[in-house]
């Protein structure tokens, strides 16, 4: 079995954890509640799944990963991560005109799956800004190891 080193992957698994929590806001607020039977991107949905396996990946494989392919699939994921979080936001535009600029009778129901989204999104945020972190972090890079020896006599 491979050995994962934790240390030096926490930021991608925080990012991991935080994108499928992302992931499962924008499904559920999707599908219940205010905005059931309404149509629902997909998009959102492929970009976050994708990008989840490519920070599975990059934990699992690690050090056995070239190092251009290990920062492709932390850059890649941020990408994708943007991407949803941006379609994500356009989908709950019209909510939160309703609910905050047009503060007229509008549902409860509403609120509420405004509040949740905006749960999501920052949940989504967070993955995103860990993720760029762990882009421009020190401890992806492999250093070389210096060894000074004594002369001989």
């Amino acid at each position: 079995m491979a050995q994962i080193n934790v240390k030096a992957s926490l930021r991608e698994i925080i990012a991991l954890v935080l994108a499928v929590a992302g992931l499962a806001v924008y499904i559920v607020t999707s599908t219940t509640g205010y905005l059931a039977g309404t149509a629902m991107n997909v998009l959102p949905i492929v970009l976050t799944v994708v990008a989840v396996a490519a920070l599975v990946v990059d934990i699992a494989l690690g050090s056995r990963l070239p190092a251009v392919v290990r920062d492709l699939c932390v850059v890649g994921a941020s990408a994708l991560l943007a991407a949803s979080i941006a379609l994500f936001v356009m989908a709950r535009v019209t909510l939160a005109a309703d609910v905050y600029f047009i503060p007229v009778n509008y549902p409860a129901a509403e609120a509420d799956a405004l509040h949740i989204s905006i749960a999501g999104v920052a949940c989504w945020l967070l993955a995103d800004v860990a993720l760029i972190v762990e882009a421009f972090a020190a401890s992806r890079v492999e250093r070389a190891t210096i060894v000074v020896e004594p002369a001989a006599a």
